[in-house]
Parts: C-alpha cells; sequence; structure tokens
C-alpha cells in the first residue's frame, strides 16, 4: 500500500510538472524567492529572466541525446551560471539568505532520497 501511494505521488507530481511551461516554472520559482529575499521589483524582473533562461536551457538538455553523464555536468555548469548571475543581481545578504536556503533544501532532498532507498531495502 505504501508502494503504490508513492508511485501515485510520484506520477502525479511528474505530471504536474510535465504540464508547466518554463514560464510557468519561472514565475513560481521567481515569486518564491521575491517572498523568501524581499525582492524588488527591478530585482524580481531581472531574477525571473535569470530562473526562465536557466530553466529554458535545462530542459532542453534534459530532452536531448546526451549520454546521462554529459547531461549532469551541463546541469551543473547552469546552475553555477545562475548562482553568479544572481550574485550580481541580489545584495550580499539577500545572496547569503538564498545560498542557506539553498544548502537546506539540498540537505533535506538528500535525507529524503536515502529515506527512499531504505523503504525500497
Amino acid at each position: 500500500m505504501r508502494n503504490l501511494l508513492f508511485v501515485v505521488s510520484l506520477i502525479s507530481f511528474q505530471l504536474f510538472n510535465a504540464q508547466t511551461t518554463p514560464e510557468e516554472r519561472a514565475t513560481s520559482q521567481t515569486n518564491r524567492m521575491k517572498t523568501e529575499l524581499n525582492l524588488t521589483d527591478d530585482q524580481y524582473s531581472k531574477v525571473f529572466d535569470i530562473n526562465l533562461g536557466i530553466i529554458m536551457k535545462n530542459d532542453g538538455i534534459k530532452n536531448s541525446t546526451f549520454s546521462e553523464e554529459v547531461k549532469k555536468e551541463v546541469l551543473q555548469s547552469n546552475q553555477q551560471a545562475r548562482k553568479s548571475m544572481l550574485k550580481d543581481v541580489l545584495t550580499a545578504a539577500q545572496y547569503e539568505t538564498l545560498e542557506k536556503k539553498t544548502a537546506k533544501a539540498i540537505k533535506k532532498k538528500r535525507r529524503e532520497k536515502a529515506e527512499k532507498k531504505e523503504v525500497k531495502n
């Protein structure tokens, strides 16, 4: 039963993501950043452009015929480029907050992945 619920949740999540456009995902991500980082209107438009550009690049890579290893490298490179561009737009305090929240989210994702792996075994 637990596995069935997990599979249904995963499929629902994938369908939701597949049905959203890059613009919708960039808007959602930027709105979340606006709330968390108190972005100004000028910062909001610049951050939206950065997020949209990276999302579109990442979508192209994910749908490409490159090997999984190459895809992973390019996606990591895109993330580094995003961070660099955001650093030019955000204040030092905002960027520090973003870094902390990102590190916390990565830690949570790794913990959840480890828990899912334990459930499988």
